[in-house]
């Protein structure tokens, strides 16, 4: 499980750190993948492979069911951890999530995402003003 919030400085070669808490989950390799609200989701590649076989096997009209592959799979892109515990971050997911030179990295369950740092601080004002208490939360 992926869990916290961390700020890291992309280079100019596009590599972020990947938290120190995180990297042992990810040991077997690391997919990146276009996320749906601007920014990039982390999976470790057992569940994005999960992911991918749920994806391939969604009962939708093929039309829905290829665009959304299109979507999703098509941009992933497999990332292996250096010595430094840094990933290359491939220039066309760097560019759908907006990512210049500050990032966040937030862990959220079996995901982490990676956001340009403004772009994360608009989001989390957005979730300030959210009312939570519909849910039934279990805290």
């Amino acid at each position: 499980m992926f869990r916290g919030e961390y700020q890291h400085s992309i280079d100019a070669k596009g590599r972020i750190a990947i938290p120190a808490k995180f990297r042992r989950e990810l040991a077997e390799g690391i997919v990146l993948v276009r996320g749906v609200e601007g920014c990039i989701y982390g999976y470790a590649l057992a569940v994005w492979e999960e992911k991918e076989r749920a994806i391939n096997a969604l009962n939708l009209p093929a039309k829905q069911r290829n665009r959304i592959q299109r979507q999703f799979i098509s941009s992933s892109q497999d990332c292996e951890l250096d010595a430094q515990g840094r990933i290359v971050v491939p220039p066309a997911l760097r560019q759908h999530a907006g990512l210049e030179a500050e990032a966040v990295i937030a862990g959220t369950g079996e995901r982490f995402e990676i956001w340009d740092r403004a772009r994360w601080q608009a989001e989390m004002d957005e979730i300030a003003g959210d009312d939570f208490s519909q849910y039934h939360l279990p805290f």
